[in-house]
């Protein structure tokens, strides 16, 4: 009897659905898998068109925070609102430091969205009227925007220019044949320029010590003053009834007594300074030796502003005279007056301050000076303070 035949299935076919199996399995796992991760929901969502609307929304939310939280951006910066008519349902500004970088920042948002599979779709930078400087991006996958990010950086703000210390020059003065109290106050830090008279009994040691402690030095010239010889200037004093030729040779050995000289002022002479000859005579030897004149509480009807300008001499007067206060016993006028001079320097930008010498100025000086005490003042050498001629 014949043997039956089993039928035998094709083994090929069963081998295809085997590995057809395996790879929806596969394939499902690896979805499943994507699925739970945000850049696996981006990417399924750009090449499959497999997403969630609010889902995509929110995964590529995390990922723009993620780019503002590495860039530094606080929590506060950030502003979310929902957007009924925009290019995306969510919108996003995030406000920046005046001297951040939008360039930076727009960077790290780009490179975080596109190692997560989304884009920026578009983007576009203006300025506002108030000068803040704005970028806005649209971000999400093509076909599909979810954010509109507005980087806002408000205007820098402009430094104010750093204002330069006010310059101050001093000038001590009326030492007369006090050589003790000259050579104290010549010691001292401060710097300061000294005003000595010639002829005196002391004159000669008083320039030795000026020059010895490197200080400036004002030649005072003893001038004629009304009511002569009542009100004497002291011994050499040049007269208005002296020659021209005569007042020159005066004023000429006068400086060679006490050079180096920085500058020539008058010691009293309020009668000398309204005289046209005296101080024709007087501003020839100047002008010949660079040197400016400085005018000493000028007497109403001097002529000495206006003959320095025709004469090409430099002039300039004191800006404060403190005279009153170092007589006093102790320092508390001075330090008042002092603190109204500072003030004073500030608001001009450059000062010429004579103080007369006395025991109270030695002491007052020591603390005035300190730099603490002088707030946005530099004590500086007269020279760099004087004005150049300028016309009557």
């Amino acid at each position: 009897m014949a043997r039956s035949r089993r039928k035998r299935l094709p083994v090929l076919p069963m081998l295809g659905i085997l590995v057809l199996g395996a790879l929806v399995t596969f394939a499902g796992g690896e979805l499943l898998q994507m699925a739970r991760s945000d850049t696996g929901q981006v990417r399924m969502a750009r090449t499959l068109g497999i997403a969630d609307g609010p889902r995509l929304t929110a995964v590529i939310g995390r990922q723009v925070r993620h780019a503002l939280d590495e860039s530094g951006m606080p929590a506060e910066s950030l502003v979310v609102s929902v957007v009924e008519d925009g290019p995306a349902a969510v919108r996003w500004r995030v406000g920046l430091r005046s001297d951040a970088s939008l360039l930076q920042l727009n960077y790290a948002i780009t490179r975080t969205l596109e190692q997560a599979g989304a884009s920026v779709l578009s983007g576009r930078e203006g300025v506002t009227s108030r000068g803040a400087t704005y970028v806005t991006l649209l971000a999400g996958i093509p076909g599909r925007p979810t954010h509109e990010l507005v980087l806002a950086r408000p205007p820098r703000e402009e430094e104010p220019e750093e204002r330069p210390n006010a310059r101050l020059a001093l000038v001590l003065y009326g030492f007369g044949d006090e050589t003790v109290l000259a050579e104290s106050l010549m010691v001292l830090p401060a710097p300061f320029a000294v005003a000595i008279v010639p002829g005196a009994r002391g004159s000669a040691a008083m320039f030795g010590a000026a020059h010895h402690a490197s200080r400036e030095v004002v030649l005072q010239l003893p001038l004629e003053p009304v009511n002569y010889p009542q009100v004497n200037p002291g011994p050499g004093t040049l007269l208005v009834t002296m020659r021209p030729a005569r007042v020159q040779s005066g004023v000429r050995h006068y400086i060679d007594q006490a050079r180096p000289v920085a500058a020539v002022a008058n010691h009293m002479g309020s009668l000398a300074t309204q005289d046209m000859t005296l101080m024709t005579a007087v501003y020839d030897e100047l002008r010949d030796r660079r040197l400016p004149f400085l005018h000493v509480m000028p007497a109403a009807g001097a002529v000495c502003r206006s003959l320095a300008s025709e004469m090409g001499v430099v002039y300039d007067e004191p800006d404060e005279t403190l005279d009153y206060e170092p007589r006093a016993a102790d320092t508390r006028a001075l330090d008042k007056r002092w603190k109204q001079v500072l003030e004073e320097a500030r608001r001009r930008g450059r000062m010429m301050v004579w103080v007369r010498a006395t025991p109270t100025t030695a002491r007052w000086l020591r603390r005035a000076s300190l730099p603490k005490q002088l707030e946005g003042v530099d004590l500086v050498p007269l020279t760099s303070v004087l004005r150049k001629p300028s016309p009557a």
